[in-house]
């Protein structure tokens, strides 16, 4: 074979990298993260196209295909809105190639099996980070794994940034035992070294499983959605104030009236959706009152999400209370806005209550996807949270996978009554008890069997401590590599 040919096919073998790569990248992750080991397999590609051309001509070439993996991955992401989740896409896009960046420019500087650390802590790095903006750690790895029960109790351990840096790091060992054309003399230590780590961690996840089973002694809980589109039937009424209160007193009846069927069923812990109640100011007393007098007669903890509003919308509060059976309550307001959200934020406290059930807490919908604001419910050793949700379909079963990893993070079992969305019950191992989704079911009752005590977790007193490893990992590598460069 002459040169020339080899050199064509060498190129053709490359592109045909790029492609697997583009095709495993959309199931991997987004709403068609249907196939959960494309998630490993994506980056081993996309890095292998990568080094396999130069750095310009690669980074050119790769940079569009990889933003349009990302569009179609989140596209339709926000029904009706499809210059938003293009722009939400081409953020994401931009943003996760920048490890792809590091690894390229980076890794051929660091010599040995340390170079194969480049791209797992840019990942971590580019994630954490990310966590702590607006974005929060959406589309993060880890919730691609979800189902998989002995690896996800890492995150008891590491949060989800353990299982990130796992599968960011596969796709490195791979290329690196790759360019040594797999040659078992020259691979064994480092392949083993990464065998040994990813196999370890599944078994002491399994043992986690098998040996601290979630606890048996269990309480019954409820959690409700609406069975009408109030915000559909609101804009009949065209702004006139009588009509509205009469849809917010038909949405309260039927809460009640669900209530007591969940009561009747056992239940003894109550949550309504987020916003399941419109409230104006002046009728928010008369509302808690009704919620009340029933926790007193059927002896429940109830759970009422609403929305309060004045009628020059100068005030609005997004807000639970929490009444238990003699009658007392607690009030928790929303803490981390939806963008376009204008409500009264709360004070940055998740709102924790000691019960017959043991300790209860509850946030609202958004305040689960940050991670260090959920953790003062792990470190309080909250048993049970109670969460109110509001979400819409193309997100529905990825916002209820995102949450689970909460219960795990933090030892404490969770109900979620999620309106246009995937109501869950799911145990401090993940595990799910009982789901409910509006889009599949008329019913707007879901009842589950939860562990009334929680545990006690690693992550829940250390934090994002092996997230900041990484970011510090990540600098020395970035100094490492400009020492060699300049040697």
């Amino acid at each position: 074979m002459s040169l020339h040919n080899s050199k064509m096919k060498s190129e053709y073998r490359s592109y045909l990298w790029l492609v697997i790569g583009f095709i495993f990248l959309i199931f991997s992750n987004g709403i068609w993260n249907i196939i959960p080991i494309t998630t490993w397999l994506a980056p081993v590609f996309l890095i292998r196209f990568l080094r396999t051309q130069t750095k310009i001509k690669g980074l050119l070439l790769f940079a569009p295909v990889y933003l349009a993996a990302w569009m179609i991955m989140l596209y339709g992401v926000y029904p009706g809105e499809v210059e938003v989740s293009l722009v939400t896409a081409s953020a994401y896009g931009i943003i996760f190639f920048l490890p792809f960046l590091a690894d390229r420019l980076m890794t051929p500087k660091i010599k040995g099996f340390l170079s194969t650390l480049v791209f797992p802590l840019a990942w971590v790095t580019i994630e954490f980070i990310l966590s702590l903006t607006i974005f929060y750690s959406w589309f993060a790895l880890a919730y691609t794994q979800h189902d998989n029960l002995a690896l996800i109790q890492l995150v008891s351990i590491t949060g989800i940034w353990g299982i990130s840096f796992l599968i960011t790091w596969f796709a490195s060992v791979v290329n690196w035992a790759w360019e040594h054309e797999f040659s078992l003399i020259k691979i064994r230590k480092g392949v083993s070294l990464y065998l040994s780590i990813f196999i370890f961690i599944l078994l002491l996840g399994g043992a986690y499983l098998t040996f601290l089973p979630a606890d048996s002694d269990t309480v019954r809980a409820a959690a409700i959605t609406r069975s009408f589109d109030m915000d559909i039937q609101a804009k009949e009424c065209k702004g006139d104030v009588p009509c509205l209160q009469e849809l917010f007193n038909r949405s309260l009846d039927e809460f009640l009236e669900e209530s007591k069927q969940a009561a009747n069923a056992g239940a003894k812990i109550i949550v309504w959706q987020e916003n399941g109640l419109a409230v104006y100011q002046e009728d928010e007393a008369s509302f808690i009152d009704q919620g009340r007098e029933f926790a007193i007669q059927e002896e429940v903890y109830l759970l009422m999400a609403m929305y309060m509003l004045s009628e020059d919308r100068s005030v609005d509060e997004n807000k639970a209370v929490l009444i238990d059976p003699s009658g007392d309550t607690s009030e928790y307001l929303k803490n981390h806005l939806v963008q376009g959200d204008n409500h009264i934020l709360g004070d940055g406290k998740v709102l924790i209550q000691d019960s017959d059930y043991g300790k209860l807490a509850s946030i609202i919908c958004q305040d689960t996807h940050s991670q260090n604001f959920v953790r003062q419910a792990g470190k309080a050793n909250v048993d049970v949270i109670l969460i109110p949700n509001h979400n819409w379909e193309t997100i529905t079963p990825l916002v209820a996978r995102m949450a689970s990893f909460r219960a795990i993070e933090n030892g404490f079992s969770m109900i979620r009554a999620d309106y246009h969305g995937l109501s869950t019950a799911v145990d401090y191992h993940g595990n799910i008890l009982s789901q409910m989704n509006d889009f599949t079911t008329e019913e707007r009752i879901m009842i589950a069997d939860i562990p009334k005590q929680g545990i006690k977790t690693i992550y829940s007193q250390i934090g994002d401590l092996f997230a900041w490893l990484c970011v510090f990992g990540f600098l020395i590598m970035v100094g490492l590599s400009l020492t060699r460069s300049k040697g």
